[in-house]
């Protein structure tokens, strides 16, 4: 996800016992946007809540809060106890508040690159392919460095992943852990078929709108198929003799040692990945701001900006004016089973 120039404040809260004193190790990292004062939220905490909401740490200006504080809670997964509270201890905190405040430094060092971008995918690019500079070849070389340690640790996890389905089986997942739900499938509109019956009716509504194309792209991304083909295979081939689960009882394995560790691996690679995430994310805006009003920089990246003409079916029109016809092409898709790592640690 490219980053988004918003501001607001990170904040930190905490609880304390109105009759001990006793400071709780329970931690919100949050946020506001920056017209909300942080006050605001304590008082929203406070409503109903017998311990005293105060701020452990000084509130963070930034002008990337959404991806400040997705990048916190991700980066702290490990400490995570449930939505945005953590368990942390005064060093804890402090690693916490001093992580924040380097990344926030490390954003703020591309604010001006995040409004240019933003400026310049509104105009369409000039066609042209220009070579990269010194510079902009150190940014591909970082960005591909990051992007490569990010895959690998995906992968890595993805090991657990299956290490965790074979353990949960049929069940409803992994207790505190993984969850397995059976997905009812939805109904979705049939297309192609409505067409290949009806075509002079499929021609009648079709709909033409001009529209940006503006897609950004990074020249030979890393990938596991591309940059670890072994692994990936092998990750391919654990899926297969993983077979395919179709149902999920109701019931839950019970949480071991073993499992706790296995989650715990896989949230310490979850950290890793927003590390190398937030870099690879950093170098990727550099790159797009220097491709500036150029379409392409040679064998780093593509930017073409240009307005096209798309037709399409108009199904909203199709369904309020033929109700019936748009019905009759309505299908309704198999249920699927998903499998979901918990984020954090409760236990």
């Amino acid at each position: 996800m490219a980053l988004k120039n918003k501001e607001g404040w990170l904040y930190f809260l905490g609880e304390i016992d109105f009759k001990t004193g006793e400071r709780y190790q329970y931690v919100k990292i949050g946020k506001t946007d920056y017209d909300r004062p942080v006050s605001d939220r304590s008082n929203d905490h406070q409503t109903g809540n017998p311990r005293l909401i105060v701020e452990f740490a000084d509130s963070i200006r930034t002008n990337f809060i959404d991806d400040l504080e997705t990048y916190m809670h991700h980066r702290f997964a490990t400490k995570r106890v449930h939505g945005e509270w953590f368990l942390l201890d005064d060093k804890d905190l402090a690693d916490a508040v001093k992580e924040a405040n380097r990344v926030n430094d490390l954003l703020n060092d591309v604010l001006s690159e995040a409004k240019g971008v933003k400026l310049l995918s509104q105009s369409e690019s000039n066609g042209s392919t220009v070579e990269p500079d010194s510079t902009v070849e150190g940014y591909y070389k970082s960005y591909v460095n990051h992007q490569k340690n990010r895959v690998l640790h995906k992968l890595q996890q993805d090991f657990i992943t299956i290490e965790m389905r074979k353990l949960t089986s049929t069940t409803g997942g992994l207790e505190g852990v993984a969850t397995q739900t059976v997905v009812a499938g939805g109904q979705k509109f049939d297309k192609k078929s409505f067409e290949a019956a009806n075509p002079e009716i499929f021609a009648k509504y079709q709909k033409t709108e001009s529209k940006m194309s503006k897609t950004f792209s990074i020249s030979g991304k890393p990938s596991a198929a591309k940059s670890y083909k072994e692994l990936n295979q092998d990750l391919k081939k654990a899926k297969e003799e993983l077979g395919e689960i179709n149902t999920a009882s109701d019931s839950l394995v019970n949480r071991d040692a073993s499992i706790e560790a296995l989650h715990q691996k896989w949230l310490e690679l979850y950290e890793k990945e927003a590390e190398e995430g937030i870099m690879g994310e950093y170098y990727s805006l550099k790159i797009q701001h220097a491709c500036a009003d150029n379409s392409e920089i040679n064998g780093v990246c593509k930017w073409k900006r240009e307005v096209q003409e798309k037709t399409s079916l108009d199904t909203a029109a199709l369904k309020e004016q033929e109700p019936e016809l748009y019905a009759k092409y309505m299908v309704t898709q198999s249920d699927n089973v998903r499998f979901s790592v918990t984020k954090y640690r409760s236990y």
